[in-house]
């Protein structure tokens, strides 16, 4: 159980026993994100209350078929508590294997979501 003053915090959880070292990040949270594939959006709300969380800062790697991980792109959520990860002014989906997807909120912690490609 972590220390109250670290709930909804992201922290490095390391355990160091017998001259082995292990480390885990540990994401605490209070945010639901739900996200729809097949729309390459996601919405985030409060998990108490279930209330859109608008302004959430949203960052979205992909992974490319070629192997590579490049940064796609970054934004907030809207009024709705909504954001759509996989849009581009560009045909760079067509190459995008699956997306790593880094929710923060400043007061509900963060989290990280992998999703595959919306189907077109």
């Amino acid at each position: 159980e972590l220390p109250q003053e670290l709930h909804n915090r992201n922290v490095l959880v390391e355990i160091v026993a017998g001259g082995i070292t292990r480390s885990q990040a540990y994401f605490s949270n209070s945010l639901t994100v739900q996200v729809s594939e097949n729309y390459g959006q996601l919405r985030v709300t409060q998990t108490t209350s279930g209330k859109p969380l608008p302004k959430t800062y949203v960052k979205v790697y992909a992974e490319m078929k070629d192997g590579r991980t490049l940064f796609y792109k970054d934004g907030y959520t809207d009024l709705r508590g909504r954001f759509d990860y996989s849009s581009l002014s560009t045909n760079e989906l067509d190459f995008v294997k699956r997306f790593s997807i880094l929710v923060l909120d400043d007061s509900r912690g963060g989290l990280v979501r992998e999703a595959q490609v919306p189907k077109r």
